[in-house]
């Protein structure tokens, strides 16, 4: 059975010691501070009470986390991921916000519809390998969001080419997770507005040429170990130059759209 395949790609996975030793640290942090901004610029002056996070992956395993630091005052924060091993990996290096993770496939989830005012889903959705997994978890996200309530939302970019050889390579054995599908920017607002959500704005971020990058920063840290973070640091800051122009979009890693929930 798919479904079953799948879960127990992601159960293996988060079981491993360093699921995500492809990230070089710079990179992670990059990476972190990129969502970060996004999401505060996207949720400022929401002031949410309860927060959800569609993916422990980076709280498990990365220096990308961010669910503990995107909103301080809330007074629910939960996440979810569909492996039980990377959210009891969570926990266990998140003390603090281990009553609030939990193992659910997000196509199904067991919160009451209305009861979030936030949900981050970051890079989650994109990982189901047909589009009616991808729609079916995105009218569960709009359920559980209170009227008014916000959605931050971030997928793989297909208009950048190298996302296509990148998916393809990750369907073939020893790669370190599958991608999926995400849709174009213009299918992917009609199906948020089709789901309930009105979409306020998008933006495309973190500009590093997808899989070329992860090899050449590999490639510097076993060769240069931490001597090379200079190096490092200079590619990140030079690739980031790329958000600046015009082609910003077809050089994205990921596109991002902010949707509220339409009152009823």
């Amino acid at each position: 059975m798919i479904l079953e395949t799948e879960h127990q790609t992601w159960e293996e996975l988060g079981s491993r010691e360093r699921p995500s030793w492809y990230l070089h640290p710079l990179v992670a942090g990059q990476k972190r501070a990129i969502h970060l901004d996004l999401i505060r610029r996207w949720t400022t002056g929401l002031r949410p009470l309860r927060v959800l996070k569609t993916d422990l992956f980076e709280e498990a395993f990365g220096g990308d986390r961010v669910l503990a630091d995107v909103a301080p005052n809330a007074g629910m924060i939960l996440g979810m991921d569909a492996a039980f091993t990377t959210a009891r990996a969570a926990a266990r290096r998140n003390p603090g916000l281990a009553r609030g993770l939990v193992a659910m496939d997000i196509r199904r989830p067991g919160f009451a519809d209305g009861c979030l005012d936030l949900v981050i889903s970051t890079s989650t959705l994109d990982h189901f390998a047909t589009r009616e997994d991808f729609v079916e978890s995105l009218k569960a996200l709009a359920r559980m969001l209170r009227p008014g309530g916000r959605l931050v939302l971030t997928l793989d970019n297909p208009w950048n080419p190298l996302f296509h050889p990148l998916r393809w390579l990750t369907q073939r054995p020893g790669a370190p997770f599958p991608i999926g599908y995400s849709p174009l920017i213009g299918r992917l607002c009609r199906d948020l507005e089709e789901a309930g959500l009105h979409v306020e704005d998008r933006d495309w971020i973190i500009h590093n040429p997808r899989l070329v990058s992860t090899a050449l920063f590999v490639a510097i840290d076993r060769t240069l170990g931490r001597s090379g973070d200079p190096l490092v640091r200079a590619l990140l800051w030079m690739f980031s130059l790329l958000g600046r122009l015009p082609t910003r979009r077809f050089t994205a890693c990921f596109q991002a759209v902010k949707a509220t929930k339409r009152a009823v």
